[in-house]
């Protein structure tokens, strides 16, 4: 992808593109043996679909609670945590996996935490414990822990597009996303995380009352509403937004805020250099003496550095295992992550957490 960004998509470049690369390559990852239907899958001219930051507007935590306010709480209101449990069709011949560059949004997952997912427009398709589940606008599915899913399935070419938010439930919080898919491409938000134990307190409350014989559905819908409505008032980390960071409120030339935004709205992406420029308007260049005279630093040196904070705040706040708070932080090479870690702060990021009292002690697992 070259010259300015699909103003459709709120996409930034192309991480299998040429140029300074910031960041470490995405690798892709396609297992597709542990599913029991026809292993075939639609390409685009051979190639996998790209996996780009959805780093626009569409991509910020205001624009994610907007529409867990406009759109999912109304919804829950109506029909209750119905919503969530939508009917199960059998797998039909013809179902193929759409291959999608990394995250492990192309084949069969057992996460290690529940999640909610709820589709803002479109039409979605996904296999669940080897049944079909269509998911049209304004609808949504629950998965236990544990439950087997491929998120992206077709039937046909081309693929229908969709654009859904994804709740990953944790002892400290929510992990929450949003993901976007269109005819050239798959774009993905950064991963909030919300570390706020009282949203894992109103899930397990829910799922409690969901499992007993006789539920209250005026009390499973209250306390699914308690929940949304709690994590559209609560800040993620790290901010969605660089002016809320360090330096926020320094004067700074328009293609540098603009930079500044797109790296805290994909920090755990690989970012080209020069597609990065192009969306700011601006020659690589430009951009690096930019970075330069007004922080002191190039764009590479500014992403380490946030992404560390992340890391930073995963250690402290949350009982992620050390791979998985590289993943988030956007460290794809756990290698290069503990290097990283170690030369920056003086010790190992084990180390580091051992001097540090966790506040939620199971190491779960996120997306892969």
């Amino acid at each position: 992808m070259t010259g300015t960004v699909s103003a459709a998509a709120d996409g930034l470049g192309d991480s299998t593109g040429g140029g300074d690369n910031i960041g470490d390559p995405t690798e892709n990852i396609f297992h597709s043996r542990a599913l029991k239907w026809d292993l075939g899958f639609h390409t685009m001219n051979g190639r996998y679909l790209p996996n780009l930051p959805l780093i626009g507007d569409g991509g910020s935590w205001e624009t994610l609670c907007a529409l867990i306010s406009g759109r999912l709480i109304p919804r829950l209101e109506a029909v209750g945590d119905r919503l969530f449990f939508p009917t199960m069709m059998p797998m039909r011949d013809g179902v193929r996996i759409l291959p999608i560059e990394s995250e492990g949004w192309s084949r069969h997952r057992r996460d290690g935490t529940p999640q909610f997912i709820f589709v803002v427009s479109g039409r979605a398709l996904m296999e669940v414990e080897g049944q079909l589940v269509e998911l049209l606008s304004g609808q949504g599915i629950y998965l236990p822990k544990e439950a087997g899913h491929v998120p992206y399935v077709t039937i046909g070419n081309p693929w229908d597009e969709r654009d859904w938010l994804w709740f990953k439930i944790h002892p400290f919080g929510i992990v929450t996303l949003r993901a976007r898919l269109t005819g050239s491409a798959h774009y993905q938000s950064a991963h909030f995380i919300i570390a706020e134990r009282r949203l894992a307190d109103l899930f397990w409350e829910w799922e409690k009352e969901r499992n007993r014989p006789d539920r209250d559905l005026r009390l499973t819908k209250g306390l699914l509403m308690a929940l949304f409505g709690l994590l559209t008032r609560t800040q993620p980390f790290p901010p969605g937004d660089w002016a809320t960071g360090e330096g926020g409120q320094k004067e700074l030339p328009l293609p540098l805020r603009h930079a500044l935004t797109a790296l805290h709205r994909g920090y755990n992406k690989p970012l080209n250099l020069e597609q990065l420029a192009s969306y700011c308007g601006v020659r690589a260049e430009s951009l690096c003496r930019m970075f330069r005279k007004y922080l002191g630093i190039s764009p590479a040196r500014y992403l380490r550095d946030l992404r560390l904070r992340v890391a930073l705040y995963l250690l402290k706040e949350t009982g992620l295992s050390v791979a998985d708070v590289a993943f988030l932080s956007g460290f794809n090479d756990l290698r290069n992550f503990h290097r990283t870690f170690s030369q920056a702060f003086q010790k190992a990021p084990a180390a580091f957490r051992r001097q540090k009292k966790s506040r939620s002690a199971p190491y779960l697992r996120v997306w892969r």
